[in-house]
């Protein structure tokens, strides 16, 4: 479980920084910050939304955000991908489905094809694939409009 305080920190950061872009272009409705959440004694993804909802992020969670354009820090436009880095087993997958959804394992970033060398070497340590225990900082993910599945 994350502590209440360390939810309302990222929570209120999130909320900063939606504000500053609200007279920008483009204008960010919703944003998400992923983070490195320790669950039970396990490394895992976590998710604060500006609602102040702090969940584990989910594979059906990470699709949902990857279907949206998304910005890290608003600044480089990214694609986000679940992996998995487990082999699937049927039964072990079936359990899973039964019971609760899969989480996220890791998570591969991709930048825009667009994004400038200098945008690129500000990054940088963010762009692979990521995994709870490699995820050197909170990334701050805005989106023009809230992704389905995701709560406020």
């Amino acid at each position: 479980m994350q502590s209440p305080l360390v939810v309302d920190a990222l929570r209120e950061q999130l909320l900063r920084v939606l504000d500053w872009y609200q007279h920008q272009r483009p204008c960010y409705g919703w944003g998400a910050v992923i983070h490195r959440r320790n669950e039970r004694g396990r490394l895992r993804f976590g998710a604060i939304t500006p609602g102040g909802e702090s969940l584990l992020l989910t594979e059906q969670l990470a699709h949902e955000l990857g279907t949206v354009p998304c910005w890290l820090d608003g600044a480089v436009r990214v694609r986000l991908e679940c992996r998995r880095l487990t082999e699937s087993q049927p039964w072990l997958d079936a359990l899973v489905r039964s019971n609760r959804p899969r989480l996220v394992e890791a998570i591969a970033i991709y930048f825009d094809p667009d994004t400038t060398p200098e945008e690129t070497v500000a990054f940088q340590e963010m762009a692979g694939v990521l995994t709870p225990g490699r995820c050197p900082s909170e990334l701050f993910v805005l989106t023009k409009t809230r992704p389905v599945g995701w709560p406020g």
